[in-house]
């Protein structure tokens, strides 16, 4: 079955369960790194919000021999569970006094993304760009949030320099940075899988193998876009005065970087190579940050690029 007949399938599968009641729209939804998704907006009439479920992932299910009503099945149970997300008052977005303390940023590659910082207020930074969102509201199932176009700063009436100072002081503040070391950011995952059958010895044998240097983990507490703690205050000065050294930066995807103390060992061309490598082999490229590495400088107080500029687009 064709993607296209996949979709309308689905569609019509779940607007027979739901009934005249609800509206399913089927759209285009852009995200990072120039990936177009299609979003199943499942909307209940008279409501000002409503889950969109992306279809591509359950395509490839049912390409991999998953039956097609067990799919629906799937996408259905998973409506059920979001439903119940509070229905905000979507007029608070025409009063920026509402939204002042939600203001938040992130990172994304720039040479990635032209056609959504054509249309987004952003900040340069190195080889990426702060961009903008709206935190609207957490809850159990992720997070509603909303990107900052450049058309609400007119509805606004305020500027990019405001949204900046906003998001500088609300991004920490309502995410807080987490840094780990790999070891316990493995013995995490150990704990999660493994249950009651999790060993402490046996991980931290594993864990022994020495290194040329230890590898530590940066995000922030949700774990979702959590790559811009590295702009986040003193957060690596003071890591990197903790460790007496300059601090090497992977960025492992939009979510998180990893952080290594320097040492004359390493190669950043070396290390650029192995960030290109698994950008493509295991990190999906809307989760792509850059193929580039950087150096945060004790002595400059910055983070700077390390060996050669990487300007290729994360495709």
């Amino acid at each position: 079955m064709v993607y296209e007949m996949f979709q309308t399938k689905v569609t019509d599968a779940l607007q027979a369960r739901l009934g005249d009641r609800y509206d399913l729209i089927l759209q285009k939804v852009p995200k990072n790194n120039g990936i177009l998704l299609d979003g199943l907006a499942i909307m209940r009439k008279g409501a000002g919000s409503s889950p969109t479920i992306y279809l591509n992932s359950y395509y490839e299910r049912y390409l991999e021999g998953v039956p097609l009503d067990a799919v629906i099945d799937e996408i259905f149970q998973l409506y059920q569970e979001n439903s119940t997300v509070t229905h905000l008052d979507f007029s608070i977005l025409n009063d920026f006094s509402l939204l002042r303390d939600k203001v938040l940023y992130k990172l994304i590659h720039t040479a990635s993304n032209p056609d959504l910082l054509s249309d987004v207020p952003s900040v340069p930074y190195l080889d990426l760009s702060i961009v903008f969102y709206l935190f609207l509201e957490k809850t159990e199932s992720g997070q509603m949030t909303a990107l900052i176009h450049n058309d609400h700063l007119k509805t606004w009436d305020t500027s990019l320099e405001e949204l900046y100072r906003l998001a500088s002081d609300n991004t920490p503040r309502m995410l807080p940075a987490e840094l780990k070391s790999m070891s316990e950011v493995m013995k995490s995952i150990a704990r999660e899988h493994l249950g009651s059958d999790y060993r402490d010895n046996f991980i931290d044998d594993l864990l022994s193998v020495p290194t040329v240097s230890p590898l530590y983990v940066l995000t922030n507490c949700s774990g979702i876009c959590g790559a811009c703690t590295l702009l986040y205050p003193d957060q690596l000065k003071n890591f990197a005065d903790l460790m007496g050294k300059d601090l090497v930066i992977l960025p492992s995807s939009i979510h998180e970087v990893l952080l290594i103390p320097y040492e004359d060992a390493i190669s950043f061309d070396e290390m650029a190579d192995m960030v290109s490598h698994i950008n493509r082999a295991e990190v999906p490229v809307e989760d792509r940050l850059s193929d580039q590495v950087y150096l945060y400088s004790r002595e400059l107080d910055a983070v700077i690029f390390a060996g050669t500029p990487v300007s290729s687009v994360l495709s």
